[in-house]
């Protein structure tokens, strides 16, 4: 189970890692009994916590693996690491928008087909090279199916 969650830790682990404090563009007065910080993630989600202003700390062990789970999204260990050496906790880093090197273009996977007749399924058994030179056959055959 993880240990009391201090209030300044719970700050110092936000300020460090660059979450955006709320609330600060209409007042720099405290409004409520908590300051509340959001972070926006390369993979475009948006975290958000809570951190209370008092001195004191979480003792609920539960809600303390809540925050850090749920909240802060990071585990007891990577949260002590930024606290007290300044490390940044890992996060996930965008899905590639590109397709991998190997993979089949759409139009190629599309005329296969529906020209030269093959099955996702045999389609999904073949290289890149073996489906290029399905297509090129497809071709050099005078746009006759050569199976």
């Amino acid at each position: 189970m993880p240990r009391p969650l201090a209030h300044a830790d719970h700050r110092k682990f936000v300020e460090t890692e660059g979450w955006t404090k709320k609330g600060t563009a209409r007042s720099t007065q405290k409004s409520g009994d908590h300051y509340r910080y959001s972070l926006k993630l390369s993979t475009g989600e948006v975290l958000s916590t809570r951190v209370s202003h008092g001195s004191g700390s979480i003792d609920d062990a539960d809600l303390v693996a809540r925050i850090l789970r749920d909240q802060l999204q990071v585990t007891e260990e990577a949260f002590y690491r930024c606290v007290n050496e300044g490390e940044i906790p890992p996060r996930p880093a965008p899905k590639s928008m590109s397709p991998p090197p190997d993979a089949l273009d759409g139009k190629l996977v599309r005329n296969l087909i529906a020209k030269v007749g093959m099955t996702q399924s045999q389609i999904a058994l073949l290289t890149k090279a073996e489906a290029i030179a399905a297509w090129q056959a497809y071709l050099a055959g005078g746009g006759s199916i050569n199976q």
